[in-house]
């Protein structure tokens, strides 16, 4: 049976995607990663249309399997456009002056990053101390007050020989007033330098994957033309809800990362099946005979196989869900949150197995296997990290009165059912009251199995209705139980312990005594008893000692 063509098939035999030298200078690797981002985004080919409404081409590009050759290329490209030409992409429609700008980013003509987070300020955004004054002229003024507030992470140097541009979120102030947080567009460089008053300290290359020029990035007093403001100068409503409305695309890369799992997970079951099947060893008879005739050569490949084509069910049926545009925003995000606690953890967890499963080989770089688990851990972080979605997930779904019922219906079964009882339970047992230390002792480790056995259902259920090959959903199913399999030894099957036993037909087999209560002891009542009087001395006394005695010495 012939493989499914993708668009970059005939990417991985150019001259871009062969193995760099081993003295290539750092530089010149981050390059090589600009130019292969550069190579898929041409095959794609995307347009602006395609991020707004989230076509099938941009869900595509994350689950391409050119993305286990080059885990870079993946990281430029789904800043280039969920993040950034996502971000961009509504306010182009409505304004003119943008859409030269938006159509050089989907051409990739300019590299496009997003500057959110700051060194200070991660998960809590929304207190970040970047500002953008509005100065008497209608310009602004874009500066870095403190170290703490230099943005930390976006690739952001003068590599890739590729002009740079970014979403840089800072607090708008007016007249001293502060108006919430916004996007500006802003110049970072021409590819060979950085923009005046803009300036990147490079950041240590993370471990054992391709190289990005990841930076801290912060601006010097760098004036702004007025166009730059994404949004309106007046002060919104509520500050919070607005800082949301403003960085949606972080949710959509929530998804959109996670499917890369597929991908992923794909390339490297193939991988190591293939070269099971060739690695020979000699057999118990002297017979030489291919290692994936070992049983533990087989499970972590079959079940890596079964995980990618459950989660290929599970990923279309999500994003179905997700661009319903008419559902609750938190509905949405709690999908794209159920869905990168799931995916991720499957693939977290198969890759480093097999990469074991490739011996020695399985450590070295040009294999391929753990830069792509270095890079699900990234996953688990970027555009969210998967701990804090579920807690914020575990907290809107049923654990607090006011949420929706149906925001989890169709997907909660028996093991779900209990896992909310329990959080249910310790809610009630401390008043309902969220701050209290006690409960968040309790409380939190229960977040992350709950959402991943949301999205472990969710999986389950797409890929009944997707058709996958039953032997392949039995194995991702039974994966699944044995993650936890006290939980369902204990509350699924000990509940209906009777009807297992009659269902048996042994009642009328099983006579040994120690079945009751009753039947035991009359049993020993009637064993053979022997009582008796005699005395049997084992150990003889000591013989008497007699001192003679004690002389005085004259």
């Amino acid at each position: 049976m012939s493989s499914p063509q993708l668009l970059t098939a005939n990417l991985p035999s150019t001259d871009a995607f062969q193995r760099p030298r081993d003295d290539a200078s750092l530089e010149e690797r981050i390059s090589i990663s600009y130019r292969r981002a550069r190579a898929i985004a041409k095959q794609y080919a995307l347009t602006s249309h395609d991020v707004l409404y989230l076509t099938p081409k941009f869900w595509d590009l994350h689950m391409d399997n050119i993305f286990a050759l080059d885990s870079a290329a993946l990281t430029l490209l789904t800043i280039q456009y969920n993040l950034s030409a996502g971000t961009l992409a509504p306010f182009a429609e409505q304004r003119p002056d943008l859409r030269p700008l938006m159509n050089d980013i989907m051409k990739f003509n300019v590299s496009a990053q997003y500057l959110l987070t700051e060194v200070a300020h991660g998960l809590d955004a929304p207190n970040l101390e970047t500002t953008a004054t509005l100065l008497p002229s209608g310009e602004f003024d874009l500066h870095t007050p403190n170290e703490g507030a230099r943005k930390f992470m976006p690739p952001t140097g003068p590599f890739g020989s590729v002009p740079r541009v970014a979403i840089v979120f800072a607090r708008l102030m007016v007249k001293g007033e502060n108006r919430g947080i916004r996007p500006f567009v802003v110049a970072l460089g021409n590819g060979k330098e950085m923009c005046k008053g803009v300036s990147m300290r490079l950041l240590p290359q993370r471990g054992g994957i391709q190289p990005v020029d990841h930076g801290v990035t912060s601006f010097n007093h760098v004036r702004l033309p007025a166009a730059s403001l994404l949004g309106f100068l007046a002060n919104p409503a509520n500050h919070r809800t607005h800082f949301i409305s403003s960085i949606w695309r972080v949710s959509v890369g929530s998804l959109a990362l996670a499917t890369l799992s597929i991908p992923l997970l794909s390339v490297h079951a193939y991988a190591a099946a293939r070269y099971s099947l060739r690695r020979m060893v000699k057999g118990s008879n002297g017979v030489q005979v291919p290692i994936m005739s070992f049983r533990t050569q087989q499970l972590p490949i079959l079940l890596a196989l079964a995980q990618a084509a459950v989660m290929k069910a599970y990923a279309k049926a999500a994003i179905q869900i997700y661009r319903d545009s008419s559902l609750d925003e938190r509905v949405r995000s709690g999908v794209a949150a159920a869905a990168k606690a799931a995916m991720t953890h499957h693939a977290c967890s198969s890759l480093s197995d097999l990469s074991e499963r490739f011996g020695a080989r399985g450590l070295f770089e040009y294999n391929q296997v753990i830069p792509s688990e270095l890079l699900m851990r990234g996953i688990r972080i970027a555009e969210g990290d998967v701990l804090v979605l579920c807690i914020r997930l575990a907290n809107e779904l049923h654990l607090v009165d006011t949420a929706p019922q149906s925001q989890i219906s169709g997907v909660s079964p028996c093991r779900l059912r209990s896992l909310f009882a329990d959080c249910r339970a310790l809610l009630a047992r401390f008043g309902h009251n969220h701050r209290d230390e006690r409960l968040s002792h309790l409380l939190l480790p229960l977040c992350l199995p709950l959402v991943q056995a949301i999205g472990h259902r969710m999986a389950y259920e797409a890929a009944l209705d997707a058709q996958v090959d039953r032997a392949l959903v039995d194995l991702y199913e039974a994966n699944i139980v044995s993650m936890d399999s006290a939980w369902y030894s204990e509350k699924a099957a000990l509940p209906h312990l009777e009807k297992y036993l009659t269902a048996t037909a042994a009642e009328e087999y099983a006579v040994s005594p120690i079945l009751n209560t009753k039947s035991w002891d009359s049993f020993l009542a009637g064993l053979p008893m022997y009582s008796g009087n005699a005395e049997v001395s084992l150990i003889p006394s000591p013989p008497r000692v007699i001192h003679a005695p004690v002389m005085a010495h004259l």
